[in-house]
This record gives structure tokens, C-alpha cells and sequence, in this order.
């Protein structure tokens, strides 16, 4: 399982009705968040580690809403698609990890080929 990674795509729903989608800055180039795969936890378990200490989300109230799998540089990996309520979170988000609107969303996710995509 050497270099495998996880996807998380977060949700969340404004309180005025709008969406926003997490996205990680790398450089000048936007992603999904990932995690490193480790051995000896789920993959579930290790996109939560990454969400709740890097992310620095609430993860106790996030929904875990789907789960697909996607293809990014020709490797399998698994997408865990989460929901969040704003009044949940905290707005500010760590240094290199965002809110974006979701039309970003669309054309970051374009990148990937997945299978299954939820309807967003």
C-alpha cells in the first residue's frame, strides 16, 4: 500500500442556502484534500485523521454521505464525500486549505476520472 492515498471531498452547506467544497492549495494548483494510506487503519480512518488534525474540522459533525472511487495519475483512489453545516465549523480554515465555490469545485474535479460521481 505503499504511496496510496485517500480522498475526502467536504460539503458545506451555508446558512444562507450556498455550498462551498474543501480544496488543498499545493503551489498554485488547487486539489481534493488527500491523506497518505497507512497501514493498519481504513481508509475512512485515515481521510477523518487528516480532516480532524491537519483540517482542523469538527469531524464529530460531519456526515459521511457517499463513497466512490476515483482515478488520479492512473492509481485507484477511494473518495469519501462528506456534508457539514457551516453554523458546525469553524470558517477559518489552516494555511493551504480553503472554501471554494462550487463552479471551482467542478473544474478541479474535472481532473479526475471517477466513477459514481455524486450529484453535487
Amino acid at each position: 500500500m505503499e504511496n496510496r492515498k485517500v480522498a475526502g471531498i467536504v460539503m458545506l452547506h451555508l446558512e444562507d442556502g450556498a455550498k462551498r467544497f474543501l480544496l488543498h492549495a499545493t503551489g498554485s494548483t488547487l486539489e481534493l484534500a488527500y491523506a497518505d494510506y497507512s497501514e493498519g487503519k481504513t481508509g475512512l480512518a485515515n481521510i477523518l485523521e487528516l480532516l480532524k488534525t491537519t483540517v482542523e474540522l469538527d469531524v464529530k459533525k460531519i456526515d459521511l454521505v457517499e463513497l466512490t472511487n476515483g482515478q488520479i495519475n492512473r492509481e485507484n483512489v477511494p473518495m469519501f464525500v462528506f456534508e457539514a453545516e457551516e453554523a458546525a465549523q469553524k470558517s477559518e480554515l489552516p494555511a493551504g486549505y480553503y472554501w471554494e465555490e462550487p463552479q471551482k469545485f467542478r473544474e478541479i474535479i474535472r481532473n479526475y476520472d471517477i466513477e459514481g460521481m455524486p450529484y453535487f
